[in-house]
């Protein structure tokens, strides 16, 4: 299924969870859009909508390393460091700005984004935020299809979504991440005439495609 296609049943069933718990208006859309996201969230895996939205974008992370280059450059010629340091430094910053432009991927911009989520996880004592980053880094580095699109991914975004329901004390939160979750996973079987291929929800124990 495409994304679009996602995001709706996501959102439908942040609207659901909304209205059987009987919130506010503002909750409401704040499940349905919680809905919609986490939907998308087992796609992070390939470079769809969800994931060009999260990730940094890489050509202001080489304009940034590049500004960094520069000034490591421009500092060390001017500091009245010794002759090997002053090398040093100027070796350093023509790396920040030679490599990234040739190296540098936009797969890896997610990687550096779950890296990023992390680590504000970790300042602000967020499980939730900690437990997505990690999510964040390991999707971006797997196949189209695989750990997030099984049970193993399901459980652990229904535990991030249980943390994030105690942190933020909004009683449902989790029912949204995981029914939207779970809907990704159902909409990708192969069932549903328009897909090709299935989901294999047993990985990594099983590689049967249902």
């Amino acid at each position: 299924m495409d994304g679009k296609t996602h995001f709706i049943a996501g959102a439908l069933i942040g609207f659901g969870v909304a209205q059987y718990t009987h919130v506010d208006l503002v909750t409401t859309a704040s499940f349905t859009l919680l809905g919609g996201f986490s939907g998308l969230v087992p796609d992070l895996d390939v470079s769809g909508v969800l994931a060009r939205k999260l990730s940094i974008n890489k050509k202001w992370a080489i304009l940034v390393l590049g500004f960094i280059g520069l000034y490591l450059m421009s500092s060390s010629f001017l500091s009245p460091n010794t002759y090997w340091s002053k090398q040093q430094g100027i070796l350093l910053g023509s790396g920040f700005l030679i490599f990234p432009p040739l190296f540098m991927r936009q797969k890896w911009m997610l990687t550096l984004t779950g890296i990023l989520v992390g680590v504000l996880g970790f300042y602000y004592s967020s499980v939730w935020m900690i437990m997505f980053g990690i999510y964040i880094g390991i999707a971006s580095l797997l196949p189209h299809r695989s750990l997030t699109h099984s049970l193993l991914g399901l459980f652990y975004f229904a535990a991030l979504g249980h943390y994030m329901e105690r942190e933020v004390l909004l009683e449902g939160l989790m029912f949204v991440c995981t029914g939207a979750y779970a809907s990704h996973l159902i909409l990708d079987m192969k069932w549903i005439p328009k897909n090709r291929r299935g989901v294999k929800l047993f990985l990594p124990f099983s590689k049967v495609e249902l």
